[in-house]
């Protein structure tokens, strides 16, 4: 089984964006559902899990409903390095996963 783990988690403060960089909108959707969207229709990935800002778990769970995301294992939180936040994306993994991608959104 294959899996892939986007981390979202970066707030955007560089860009000097006010919501997170993930889920500022680009054209009609947020960045990070095009990403969501391409693993969603990839054949070899069996299982995503996404990984935000505590703050921004719920809004991520909506997001997942209105674009129909159906191999969403788990929404996350996020660390406080994008290590950490690997991390916990990757306990979140079924134990059945032998392969990972891990992607920036």
């Amino acid at each position: 089984m294959t899996a892939a783990i986007i981390v979202a988690a970066g707030r955007g403060e560089r860009m000097g964006a006010k919501l997170d960089k993930a889920f500022l909108s680009l054209g009609p959707r947020p960045v990070v559902a095009y990403s969501l969207m391409a693993f969603e229709n990839c054949p070899d990935i069996d299982q995503i899990v996404l990984v935000v800002r505590r703050e921004q778990v719920e809004a991520a769970k909506g997001m997942i409903r209105m674009f129909g995301i159906s191999k969403i294992r788990k929404v996350v939180a996020g660390g406080s390095k994008r290590q950490d936040s690997v991390r916990n994306g990757l306990a979140a993994l079924a134990p059945e996963v032998q392969f990972v991608a891990v992607h920036d959104a």
